[in-house]
């Protein structure tokens, strides 16, 4: 009996404890925030969730991430949506020698000042919400992103995206967020949206000690400096694509259509500017993973057809699509189908044939699940090439260029490499600086004389008039000159291509429509570089 009361009075202690304990938390919400930090890390980035640890690249599901923000990752206007995405949760060993390395994306990413007490009250009182975008909505369909998140933090979508449109530098956030909901905010919005092709998709944020973001600001890109211009460039090769695509009747050799005209204009480079943007792959041709995947993003969304960058990994950070067909979802990778040779090995595929080599991260997994099949696997061989079936699409109405190619083997400017470096009679080869000889055979050594390397040449006519049509359009209007390496054998192959008139539709009428020029004269003179190479120089005059 006395165990009993014993009990008892344990439980009742219990009982009061455990009212006194849920009412400090009531009076002081720091208590609350104190114990959240030691559950869930400090930040709520991290934290125990079922007895594992929750990772920085981790999200909670269903339904919650990092920092309150609630989810819905299914879109009730669309059937197919509700199936959702199972990551994969192998290692990634199977990726390709021929796509090793071709990834470069940046994610989206805050940096952020803590501020004191003082220091936040100086901000609030300094900095206004700029553009609250209260009469924006975001068809679902088309902006998955959006639709996934909660009514606050569609608030500071809807905020971050008015700002950006109208180029506000620094606002204070519309709602009470923390710094999970403002990244979570960006994120979504660069998922969404590739027009905004001249923000940089890393923000700055000031925050209290508590997490609370007081101050969000924005950077962009130097090319916002002429923002008319450069959306006047931005749309004009967006909407040339996307009314050749338009010749087409059906939304899957539209959407074909794009993949095969961007791996037929765009150069994958790692040191390319701008390379996050739909930009560097629209207009200036040279991009990495992000450029290539906003780029098919925008002009299927011009098209009408839903697509949407994904986020995640193949081995480092990458980016690819998700595109929606009459029977489901599909993966897109236009990086790696732009690859050597470039193929159709990552067009229209499932979520089960992207596994070992495509992993989402962050938001991208409540993105729908890719199991469409009716347009899986139609395509054989290679995807067409400009000088083939599938050219950079254009319209020559409008300007009246004058085209003037031709080819010469004895400039006087630059120098003549016969006149500077003299054949030896023997045939052996030229004679370098020293006057020393150089065999044909030694094409590195002959191709060192002049800075070169042989993995500078390029070795297809796709490659020469893709190099051409970014070197072009990077000069712009104006005298202008500029040059690319070749192998004998593709020099021949130029040649009959300037006599055939083929580099028009290659890389001219293209390059003339980016830049928005009414006329171009070009004078093509080959400088023959020993060692079985040729070095093309274009003196062009852009008007």
């Amino acid at each position: 009996m006395g165990f009993l009361k014993k009990l008892g009075y344990g439980l009742m202690a219990v009982i009061i404890a455990i009212c006194v304990f849920v009412l400090l938390c009531a009076l002081n919400p720091k208590l609350t925030e104190s114990i959240s930090g030691i559950l869930y890390g400090e930040d709520g980035r991290s934290g125990l969730i079922g007895g594992r640890t929750l990772e920085d690249d981790e999200v909670r599901a269903p339904g919650v991430l990092p920092g309150g923000v609630v989810i819905h990752p299914s879109d009730d206007a669309d059937p197919a949506a509700l199936v959702p995405y199972t990551p994969y949760s192998g290692t990634i060993t199977t990726i390709p020698e021929n796509v090793l390395g071709r990834n470069g994306l940046a994610p989206v990413s805050g940096t952020g000042q803590e501020l004191t007490e003082v220091q936040a009250k100086e901000v609030t009182g300094s900095i206004d919400k700029g553009s609250l975008g209260e009469d924006l909505d975001f068809d679902p369909l088309f902006y998955p992103y959006y639709a996934m998140l909660d009514d606050t933090t569609r608030a500071l979508y809807r905020q971050i995206y008015a700002n950006a449109r109208d180029m506000n530098a620094a606002f204070a956030p519309c709602e009470d967020v923390n710094t999970d909901q403002v990244q979570y905010a960006f994120e979504a919005v660069f998922g969404d949206h590739p027009e905004l092709f001249y923000v940089q998709t890393a923000y700055t944020e000031k925050y209290t000690p508590d997490k609370k973001v007081i101050e969000i600001d924005l950077s962009y890109y130097t090319i916002a400096n002429d923002i008319e211009n450069a959306r006047a460039q931005f749309e004009s090769a967006a909407g040339a694509i996307e009314e050749a695509a338009r010749q087409y009747s059906d939304d899957y050799s539209r959407e074909k259509y794009v993949h095969d005209t961007l791996v037929a204009g765009v150069v994958y480079d790692a040191s390319a500017p701008m390379d996050q943007s739909a930009y560097s792959a629209l207009v200036n041709g040279r991009s990495v993973c992000a450029g290539y995947a906003r780029a098919f993003q925008y002009v299927c969304q011009k098209l009408g057809i839903p697509a949407y960058y994904c986020a995640g990994t193949s081995g480092e950070d990458h980016a690819w699509n998700i595109v929606k067909l009459s029977d489901g979802y599909y993966n897109v990778d236009v990086t790696w189908d732009d690859a050597d040779p470039a193929s159709y090995d990552y067009f229209n595929r499932t979520d089960g044939d992207y596994a070992g080599t495509h992993v989402r991260k962050s938001l991208s997994v409540y993105l729908p699940a890719c199991g469409g099949t009716q347009f899986r696997g139609l395509e054989s061989g290679a995807p067409a090439t400009q000088d083939e079936e599938t050219e950079l699409p254009t319209e020559r109405e409008g300007y009246d260029p004058y085209f003037d190619p031709f080819i010469n083997n004895d400039p006087q400017e630059p120098l003549d490499y016969e006149k500077e470096h003299p054949e030896d009679v023997s045939g052996n080869g030229g004679t370098g600086p020293d006057n020393t000889v150089v065999p044909h055979s030694d094409a590195a050594a002959q191709l060192a004389i002049y800075g070169l390397k042989e993995s500078d040449a390029l070795t297809t006519v796709q490659d020469y008039y893709k190099d051409c049509k970014v070197q072009l359009v990077s000069c712009g209007m104006g005298d202008h000159r500029f040059y690319n390496v070749v192998p004998e054998s593709l020099f021949r192959t130029i040649e009959s291509e300037y006599g055939k008139g083929n580099y028009l539709t290659g890389y001219m009428d293209s390059a003339l429509k980016t830049i928005g020029a009414t006329g171009c004269n070009i004078v093509i003179q080959a400088e023959r570089l020993g060692g079985g190479y040729y070095r093309v120089w274009h003196n062009v005059y852009v008007w």
